[in-house]
């Protein structure tokens, strides 16, 4: 019952706000002589000029754009091109693909490689433009500095194998406790 109520009210008061928006917006339309309309009018004209600003420039964009075309640019002459516009209206291309929330697929836990970028607006950080990323089949495993590379072929075969002449070679742990008895040895010959 009380949550009821409290719905209805809570609807009643949403429709009353709007309600107030709306008569508010009526008068700065219907008086401009006041201090509240004069700031809306400039707003408004402000947003206006923008607008044509904006696309006067994206049109010159095409122009030039066209005109490269046309002289034959190189692929790297348009790139140069694209990068100089999109400094100029300060948009940032994104290829780090542990940016979070710049790309369709989440690469949380995987390995993967940016197929196309991603674009943020460097202004207000907000994303102009999702970037896509290629997840690949394996994770990175990092290098380890404390594992042994394998030595070249001169170093002799490998302990339990079989010699050049055919015999029997010992074991890991039989040549581990052969080379732990010649330290021995030597030490105490170092000793004596």
């Amino acid at each position: 019952m009380i949550g009821k109520r409290s719905r209805e009210t809570e609807q009643l008061l949403t429709t009353m706000e709007r309600q107030i928006d709306r008569i508010h917006t009526a008068l700065i339309v219907r008086d401009p002589g006041t201090t509240l309309s004069a700031d809306a009018y400039e707003g408004l004209r402000k947003q206006v000029i923008a607008s044509a600003s904006s696309r006067l420039q994206h049109v010159a964009q095409l122009a030039e754009f066209d005109v490269a075309l046309r002289r034959g640019a190189s692929a790297e002459d348009l790139a140069a091109l694209i990068d100089q516009w999109l400094g100029q209206a300060g948009i940032e291309r994104v290829e780090d693909p542990s940016v979070q929330g710049a790309w369709e697929t989440d690469a949380i836990g995987h390995a993967a490689e940016v197929e196309i970028p991603a674009y943020v607006d460097g202004v207000t950080g907000r994303l102009v433009r999702q970037g896509r990323l290629r997840l690949t089949r394996e994770t990175p495993q990092p290098i380890r500095e404390d594992t042994q590379q394998p030595e070249s072929a001169e170093a002799g075969p490998a302990p339990g194998g079989v010699d050049a002449d055919g015999s029997e070679l010992p074991s890991e742990e039989q040549a581990d406790d052969e080379r732990y008895s010649d330290k021995e040895s030597e030490g105490i010959k170092g000793d004596s």
